[in-house]
């Protein structure tokens, strides 16, 4: 199974070929056979937002969950925040992606409730999912439960339900396969948008792509925030570092 929208397109293709009802955290118990589809905005909100478009095409919702201590986005940011609340019109489900690392609390439960608020405000909606960043093994095993949130990790979406990831490239377990054998009655799914485009793309031309995009996204902050930047850099110069000419 390759990066590709087609790839996506097979595995939804499949999913309704066999019988599997596309739903969210609160409703899966409604169906005989049911899948959870994830995605965690680790890198892009670009690339989040146009599979957002893209899932839309194929008729179905999902769940995407947004990481406020990044340091690869801002949530906050006028065109992100625009994006953000757009997904959320259009039906898609915005859970909190949290990072335990970005504190040294040992209750977190106060600064996910904080991140919480935070994340209903840049939305103008409730939040009430939240799914860990790189969950460490004590947080997969200790069932942990806060006030007013779904933990997508709990035991029952991640141990009852079949669980299976696209992270870092690499599947554990081929999707396709896990649902042509008809062993498990419930899914959830994760995948990451920056993963996928039009067609498979290498995994290390990705993350390149993704470095030396960032030099000509800071041009163009550069531009909106400075008077004269062509003072200090070309539009050229930016360009030439951008394509590492």
């Amino acid at each position: 199974m390759d990066f590709s929208y087609s790839s996506y397109e097979k595995l939804i293709s499949l999913l309704k070929q066999y019988n599997y009802s596309i739903t969210d955290y609160n409703n899966y118990k409604k169906y005989e056979k049911s899948v959870i589809l994830r995605h965690d905005i680790d890198f892009s909100i670009k690339d989040s937002y146009k599979f957002s478009l893209f899932e839309e095409s194929l008729g179905i919702k999902s769940n995407y969950f947004v990481l406020l201590s990044t340091g690869f986005y801002n949530p906050m940011e006028k065109r992100v925040r625009k994006m953000l609340r757009d997904m959320h019109n259009r039906g898609f489900t915005i859970g909190l992606h949290f990072d335990t690392t970005a504190y040294d609390n040992t209750d977190l439960n106060k600064p996910i409730q904080s991140e919480k608020h935070i994340l209903e405000e840049i939305l103008e909606a409730p939040v009430n999912l939240i799914a860990f960043h790189r969950p460490a093994p004590t947080a997969l095993a200790n069932n942990l439960k806060f006030p007013g949130l779904i933990n997508v990790y709990s035991k029952e979406f991640f141990h009852d339900c079949k669980y299976c990831s696209d992270s870092r490239f690499f599947w554990r377990d081929n999707p396709y396969e896990l649902i042509t054998s008809q062993k498990y009655d419930r899914f959830q799914i994760l995948t990451h948008a920056f993963c996928w485009a039009e067609s498979d793309r290498c995994p290390a031309h990705v993350y390149k792509s993704f470095i030396s995009q960032a030099s000509w996204e800071r041009y163009k902050y550069l531009t909106e925030n400075i008077r004269n930047p062509e003072e200090f850099i070309s539009e050229e110069e930016a360009r030439k570092l951008w394509l590492n000419k």
